[in-house]
């Protein structure tokens, strides 16, 4: 398997992570009462994380296009 191929592998795999951490963190969300305490911790959680996927989707693109997959 090629560096390049565990590249995208590597971040494909990542950017699911964080994708199923961010899809529990607002099922967990949608669960609280609009004044519970964890509500803003979590929140800030999802903020971050989803900042996070910016780049990671964007390496990711890089990765493929230079890969010769990309359209």
């Amino acid at each position: 398997m090629s560096e390049l191929h565990e590249d995208l592998r590597a971040t494909a795999e990542s950017i699911a992570g964080d994708a199923d951490r961010l899809a529990a963190i607002e099922k967990k969300k949608a669960e609280l009462d609009d004044d519970d305490p964890n509500l803003v911790p979590l929140s800030e959680e999802a903020q971050r994380i989803a900042r996070d996927l910016v780049p990671k989707t964007a390496a990711e693109l890089e990765l493929a296009t230079d890969s010769g997959s990309g359209g």
